[in-house]
């Protein structure tokens, strides 16, 4: 009897320890200062990100195998039309996690332009941003990271499916607007 609540215990406090480990690597780059890096524009010019440091981003960094999964969030932020002189939405397709060929992403990476005309579609074929950022394993997730005007992580996490997506809505609208407003 007193090895089972003994390894009752032991149990609970290691899955205590790996909850809190878990709460703090999702809280480990906000308030980070982030640097530019290099990728490619959809038409394999290379670039860095645009606006960093300049205008409060939503960056949606995305596994092509999941690429739709954080659409509803995106169109819930398109919906509030912030100002462009403020905010940019930008996606950068992470080539690096996927089998997918990089032409294919860059011609996905076309089309999602023309269907978000006032966002900016990158590739980053290498997966530098995931290093710089130091956003650990991305393969079949959609990071949504939110970064101010001041180049400090607001928001980071990766998003595993369009439901916890979806939830997350009301949160990153309440970030973008208190980011925006400053």
């Amino acid at each position: 009897m007193k090895t089972r609540i003994k390894f009752k215990k032991t149990t609970i406090a290691l899955l205590g320890l790996f909850a809190m480990g878990t709460l703090w690597a999702a809280q480990l780059n906000v308030g980070k200062s982030v640097v530019n890096v290099k990728i490619k524009t959809p038409n394999d010019k290379e670039t860095e990100i645009p606006f960093l440091g300049s205008k409060v981003l939503a960056v949606f960094y995305t596994d092509p195998d999941v690429k739709d999964i954080n659409d509803a969030l995106t169109d819930a932020i398109k919906a509030k039309a912030f100002s462009s002189d403020k905010y940019k939405g930008i996606g950068i397709a992470n080539c690096n996690e996927t089998w997918l060929p990089n032409s294919l992403i860059r011609y996905a990476g076309r089309q999602k332009q023309s269907r978000y005309p006032n966002s900016i579609i990158l590739v980053d074929e290498k997966g530098a941003l995931s290093k710089a950022w130091e956003l650990g394993d991305c393969n079949d997730v959609g990071y949504i990271i939110i970064v101010g005007s001041d180049s400090k992580i607001k928001f980071a996490k990766a998003v595993k499916s369009s439901s916890e997506s979806k939830a997350l809505i009301p949160s990153i609208l309440s970030i973008l607007e208190k980011e925006i407003h400053k």
